[in-house]
């Protein structure tokens, strides 16, 4: 058997074994530095060196002197490579390639500078990057020789590489295995890719030496076709909620069935939902009122807020500790309110622009709004207001409309109807990421959700919902293809882990209004509106005028300590506490106080009179009142939409309703019903004064 070798060490294969190190073969048009023999290629320099390397010797044939590219020994009987000339070693068997070599200058080797440059023997300095790159830099072809551009550095020590050594026609470089880095030209260091690597664990990750591992949170499991994502498998399946011009809808995620479940809800914006007891809220900014049902029986609404100007364009539910949360916008301020509708507080109401989305994270103790005023910005605070923080500004945020929690990752999503984009963060604004930036698919963003590794959100210009992916906001697809005929406003993933299970602090502890969780994990009592928390025992709220009585009576007590002396005959005049000009309630004095009244005092007489007079007067002034709120009933009502971003969407239209849109304002008739007590209904009143439940005949 004929086999043919080629070799760069010049190893002659036998006829019946190929063992020659470095055998390839060449193709049939050799390059430049290469002869041909017949259907492979050897290196020029080895064409008349005295060796036959072509088979039949043809790269032998025909040499009366040496080659172009060799050094003829001075004794005529040897052609050696001309970059072995001057090489400091003796290749001639006479040496002559050694004699009259130049040498560079100690001047040329200190103006060389060794870390960029190559020092040739002619004394000439290249620059390193020239080195083998095929052309003769150096004047004697040493930048292109063999001992230069041949040497295999890896072959001792593997170069210094502690991992991995490449050998290159230029010099050779250090690699790392897999799960390591480079860290300067040798050494190999472990990489954590948990930070590394955005994403690529779904839930929990854990580094390991040249490793990591993927780990899901209880009731998760990981992806048997990719152990690194993790998918829900309790808590049962995953709905959207969004809300619609006319409706209220639910899409399910397995396969995109869409189904209206409140189907009179015109006017919804803001909306949010208590898993547990599967109840959902929504603001309806037409009634000026905030509404909540059960989603087994959506027809019968309870009304938890009503006030006129109540536009509440965000809304978000505690549902570890009972509580409610909502951006007015038409009062610009931040409030919340009970999950019993009894006790409603403002929280924030001051430097407010226009606040829009608002979220929850009862396990860690805070609210977060979104502001797309004239400073746009993403704030933080505790759950009753407090410790109140912007945490992203500008350049990330222009108009900021949805936001939501990760709370598998925490982290927060929010998307910007200006930017075109959704961005995500860490809960204290930390590491801004760039998620996706699309003016296709993010035309007008201005709701958005999270479950698993997916992103949900509504854009008002295509009329339809999306999604992507978290990490990389890739695999973008329309998932209410075909379904809409209007916008979607607010949309929420229905699903036990979106309010993932945690200790309600507050059912142990006593306090008489409202209860939150502190950012420390403590119960925190406050007061609605009005009241204030009383000094003694951090829990009772009490009204302004108590506590002012209270503190005087408790100033005068320690007066009357100190200035007691030997009894006189005297009878000591009570203090009276300080009135309130604003107070019209009437102080009476007590039989002892009117006996011990000093002559000098006032007729009690006359200070009955007054403050009875000052009551009528009163009394008259709310019965007026009364009169002309009464007559107002009838009349129109209207308030501003002030977002400038979203007026295509208030254009003028009639919806059938008595219901009239025009672009500045929304002008509206409410429809008169008559009502009656309605059986199975949840006893809440819908007024102070008014316990009976009410529902509209059919």
């Amino acid at each position: 058997m004929n086999i043919i070798c080629l070799h760069s060490e010049k190893q002659v294969c036998s006829n019946d074994t190929a063992t020659a190190r470095n055998v390839t073969q060449r193709p049939s048009i050799c390059r430049k530095n290469e002869f041909q023999c017949g259907s492979y290629c050897i290196m020029k320099a080895w064409v008349c060196d005295g060796t036959e390397d072509c088979l039949n010797g043809e790269d032998e044939a025909n040499c009366t002197e040496c080659a172009a590219n060799q050094f003829q020994c001075a004794d005529k009987t040897q052609c050696i490579p001309k970059h072995q000339r001057c090489n400091a070693r003796k290749d001639c068997n006479d040496g002559s390639d050694e004699a009259e070599c130049p040498t560079p200058s100690p001047e040329q080797v200190a103006q060389c500078d060794a870390k960029t440059h190559y020092m040739c023997r002619t004394g000439r300095c290249i620059l390193k990057n020239k080195l083998c790159d095929g052309t003769d830099h150096c004047g004697d072809n040493e930048d292109e020789s063999e001992e230069v551009c041949g040497v295999n550095e890896c072959e001792r020590n593997k170069g210094g590489c502690t991992h991995k050594c490449i050998d290159t026609r230029e010099g050779y470089y250090c690699a790392c295995d897999n799960g390591y880095k480079l860290v300067g030209k040798y050494t190999c260091e472990d990489i954590n890719e948990c930070e590394e690597v955005s994403g690529i664990c779904s839930q929990t990750c854990t580094n390991t030496i040249g490793g990591y591992h993927c780990s899901c949170l209880p009731g998760y499991l990981r992806d048997p076709g990719n152990y690194t994502r993790c998918k829900a498998a309790d808590g049962g399946e995953a709905f959207l909620l969004f809300s619609h011009r006319y409706d209220i809808r639910s899409l399910r995620l397995r396969d995109r069935d869409m189904t209206s479940i409140v189907t009179d809800a015109r006017g919804a914006t803001a909306l949010d939902y208590m898993f547990s007891t599967h109840q959902i809220v929504w603001s309806n900014n037409k009634e000026n009122e905030i509404v909540r049902a059960n989603l087994t029986t959506p027809a019968v609404r309870e009304v938890l807020v009503r006030g006129e100007r109540v536009s509440a364009d965000g809304l978000a539910v505690d549902w570890i500790h009972d509580n409610i949360y909502y951006t007015d916008t038409g009062h610009f301020k931040i409030r919340m309110v009970t999950w019993d509708a009894q006790w409603t507080k403002t929280i924030v109401d001051e430097e407010l622009g226009q606040p829009r989305a608002i979220v929850v994270s009862p396990l860690d103790g805070y609210i977060f709004w979104t502001d797309w005023g004239s400073n746009p910005k993403i704030e933080r605070a505790g759950l009753d207001g407090s410790d109140r923080t912007p945490i992203i500004g500008s350049p990330h945020v222009y108009w900021p409309n949805g936001i939501t929690i990760d709370h598998a990752n925490n982290h927060i999503y929010w998307c910007d109807g200006k930017l075109n984009t959704i961005r995500r963060a860490n809960l204290d604004g930390s590491q801004i990421e760039v998620i996706l930036f699309s003016p296709s698919f993010l035309r007008l963003p201005y709701s958005i959700t999270v479950f698993e590794d997916r992103l949900y959100w509504t854009d008002w210009s295509q009329l339809a919902l999306y999604s992507a992916d978290k990490f990389t906001g890739g695999d973008i697809a329309n998932i209410s293809a075909g379904h809409m005929l209007e916008s979607p406003k607010v949309v929420h993933v229905y699903h036990a882990f979106r309010q993932p299970t945690g200790e309600n602090v507050c059912k142990a502890h006593q306090c008489s209004h409202i209860c939150v969780r502190s950012q420390t994990g403590e119960a925190l009592c406050v007061c609605p509106d009005g009241l204030v928390l009383s000094t003694r025992d951090s829990r009772t709220c009490l009204d302004q005028d108590s506590v002012e009585l209270t503190t005087t009576e408790s100033i005068e007590d320690q007066e009357i300590i100190r200035t007691t002396q030997a009894p006189k005959e005297e009878i000591e005049v009570p203090t009276l506490p300080p009135r309130n000009p604003d107070d019209n309630s009437i102080y009476i004095p007590t039989a002892a106080e009117h006996k011990s009244a000093l002559p000098g005092e006032p007729h009690v007489g006359m200070i009955l009179g007054v403050a009875l007079g000052s009551t009528v007067v009163l009394l008259l002034g709310i019965g007026v009142f009364i009169l002309y709120w009464k007559s107002r009933q009838g009349n129109i009502k209207r308030f501003r939409f002030h977002n400038p971003v979203y007026r295509k969407t208030t254009d003028e239209e009639i919806d059938g309703g008595g219901f009239v849109i025009r672009q500045e304002d929304l002008l509206y008739n409410p429809t008169e019903y008559q009502y009656t007590e309605g059986p199975d209904i949840p006893d809440l009143p819908l007024k102070d004064d008014d316990n009976i439940p009410l529902a509209p005949k059919k």
